[in-house]
């Protein structure tokens, strides 16, 4: 991968992944539109589920001010754009689950994908095996004289 496919975010953005379902839900519809307002927004999302006007206002609101999407000012409404392409966020998506469940290789997530058994990093085992040993600690019991 070359510096100019880094899947991560460009300074001052949120990433992707890390958008509550709720608000990947608003992408996707924009995503979709290309670029809409609250009320175009909340149309789509009324196919699948019912939400307030003002629940969308504020999650559109949150996804500018993580950097997620732009806004301007268009009469007396707002239009939002996707700052992220969908590629882009699929991009990071992947990026991040090859990073923390495959131990960074695209070759085991792959294996996984084709339904080969997923060989564990071994750098990753002994820590795993000690925390599993590990017997659960028991609470000291409670002083009373200090009630």
């Amino acid at each position: 991968m070359n510096s100019g496919d880094n899947p991560r975010p460009p300074r001052g953005r949120k990433s992707i992944y890390e958008l509550p379902p709720l608000e990947l839900e608003c992408m996707k519809v924009l995503w979709r539109l290309g670029e809409a307002s609250v009320r175009d927004i909340r149309e789509e999302l009324a196919r699948v589920r019912s939400l307030a006007y003002t629940t969308v206002e504020t999650i559109m609101d949150r996804l500018t001010r993580k950097g997620v999407v732009s806004r301007e000012k268009r009469g007396k409404a707002h239009r939002y754009t996707p700052r992220y392409a969908k590629a882009e966020a699929r991009a990071q998506a992947v990026h991040v689950l090859v990073e923390h469940f495959f131990g960074g290789s695209r070759e085991a997530l792959r294996a996984h994908l084709e339904g080969a058994p997923v060989v564990e990093p071994v750098a990753s085992l002994p820590a795993e095996r000690d925390a599993l040993s590990r017997e659960p600690r028991s609470e000291p019991p409670l002083d009373t004289s200090l009630l």
